[in-house]
């Protein structure tokens, strides 16, 4: 038998007054032959077992790195993705997202709905905007010069004292006179992280596709297809003293 005691009755400022008693860990605490705890586990199950599906796997931990890092590329490269039925065949598209809004890092193993969450717990919705070249190379400048990228998808750079030296968008030469679709975030276009891409935009798509889900897919459809993520960068952003 367990007992239960330390029940405060009553307090003044003076003094305190203190009441025990046994109480019996049997039956009596059993409802229909299910325990408090059990009731508990039981209402919450159907939520927990979704958020700990297991949707890929990486060979180590991937965190957050500049200019470039698994996990940067992963969100860069999931909005990419996500943003397929948004675009026309022939489109140049890039993806860009703040190392800001990527929270956590996910666990070498096994990668969980749970992780993927953690990793972008914000409700940021997915959109593409049309932008003129001119405007990418003021964006990839303005990155060159601080020394610091946000997350990049779609794209070819290299950088070397500060200045932007190479720019490919969707494997071709930046050219200031063409149209690109940059797959973003909301909070991004609205001015977040002193990004002001609404700047020379044309037409701009609003969806009601979270990041998070468009990560899950993303993982997922590439595990179907036998990936195993990893934190090594790609190259796709090169810093050259």
């Amino acid at each position: 038998m367990l007992l239960l005691c330390g029940a405060m009755l009553s307090a003044s400022a003076q003094s305190f007054t203190y009441k025990w008693e046994r109480v019996p860990m049997d039956t009596t605490w059993m409802k229909e032959g299910t325990s408090k705890v059990e009731e508990i586990i039981a209402k919450y199950q159907p939520g927990i077992e979704e958020l700990m599906e297991i949707v890929g796997y990486s060979s180590e931990e991937m965190a957050k790195g500049n200019p470039e890092s698994g996990l940067s590329n992963l969100a860069a490269d999931a909005l990419l993705y996500s943003a397929k039925p948004l675009l026309k065949e022939g489109d140049k598209a890039f993806s860009l997202t703040n190392f800001r809004g990527i929270r956590s890092e996910l666990p070498q193993g096994a990668i969980r709905v749970y992780d993927i969450f953690s990793v972008f717990p914000f409700d940021n919705a997915l959109v593409v905007v049309e932008l003129p070249g001119y405007r990418v190379r003021e964006i990839m400048k303005n990155f060159a010069k601080k020394g610091r990228f946000e997350a990049l998808g779609g794209v070819e750079i290299e950088v070397k004292d500060g200045r932007l030296t190479k720019c490919y968008i969707g494997g071709e030469k930046l050219n200031d006179k063409k149209m690109y679709k940059l797959v973003t975030i909301d909070f991004l276009l609205d001015g977040g992280d002193s990004l002001n891409l609404r700047k020379g935009a044309g037409e701009i798509i609003q969806s009601d596709i979270f990041v998070r889900d468009g990560v899950v897919k993303y993982i997922k459809d590439k595990a179907d297809a036998g990936y195993i993520f990893n934190n090594k960068p790609d190259g796709r952003i090169v810093i050259k003293k």
